[in-house]
């Protein structure tokens, strides 16, 4: 009944065209608007945010975990011969927040977030990375694995990644480290030591420890930013101490 309603109801002039715009950007019309909507809703678009109207931080975690398997597959096929610890280095110079920063800002994700972050805090944020992965997500229960697996492939990664940059470029240091402590058979912990309120968004101090004990702090108002740069402190120090 909800869906013969929905079908009866004739758009706005504004769902029409945000229907368009989605449109252009996958390639193909997306039944499910109201999905949409909600992968570029903000947190802090407080007033939206309600028992119906959620915020795309749901949709963020299922899209992670899509794109993730996606690319994953993806690189597997690409390099048969290589091992795991080169393609757990690539996946996450793909998927990582710099690079969706870039590819949020190509779509034109940054114009259709709603949110009410000022510029500068959209900018420093995750906010542009974490809508593009709830858009993932939100295709995936639009559409299913499929047509999700489709656009990725032939709308993001052959129109928008060059590999062979990627394989020259390695500013990942997350995956850096992770290989050299594969190598040297270490166990290692991130781990959030604090977080502050700074107006309407955190600031994460995150700490890094091999074998339990600490290695390096760093803070900043993205988690995966600060886990990004204390992997490049430890790894500076460890240099050094060879």
């Amino acid at each position: 009944m909800i869906k013969l309603l929905s079908v009866l109801t004739p758009l706005s002039k504004q769902d029409k065209e945000f229907k368009q715009k989605l449109k252009n950007i996958l390639g193909f019309y997306p039944e499910n608007l109201a999905l949409y909507k909600q992968a570029f809703r903000h947190s802090s678009s407080s007033k939206e945010i309600s028992e119906h109207f959620q915020s795309n931080e749901r949709l963020e975690f299922l899209g992670d975990a899509i794109l993730g398997a996606v690319v994953a597959e993806y690189l597997f096929k690409l390099f048969p011969k290589k091992d795991e610890g080169f393609l757990t280095q690539m996946r996450s110079r793909i998927v990582n927040g710099q690079n969706l920063f870039t590819l949020s800002k190509k779509f034109g994700f940054d114009v259709l977030l709603n949110s009410r972050l000022t510029k500068k805090e959209k900018i420093s944020s995750s906010a542009y990375g974490d809508v593009f992965e709830a858009f993932i997500g939100a295709v995936f229960i639009d559409k299913g694995f499929e047509v999700t697996k489709k656009f990725i492939l032939n709308r993001i990664i052959k129109i928008h990644l060059d590999i062979h940059e990627l394989l020259q470029n390695d500013t990942d240091y997350k995956s850096q480290f992770q290989i050299l402590m594969q190598r040297r058979k270490k166990q290692f912990e991130y781990t959030v030591l604090k977080e502050e309120h700074n107006g309407r968004e955190k600031i994460y101090h995150i700490q890094l420890s091999i074998e339990g004990v600490e290695y390096g702090v760093f803070e900043h108002k993205s988690k995966k930013v600060a886990e990004q740069k204390v992997a490049q402190l430890v790894l500076e120090k460890l240099a050094k101490e060879n």
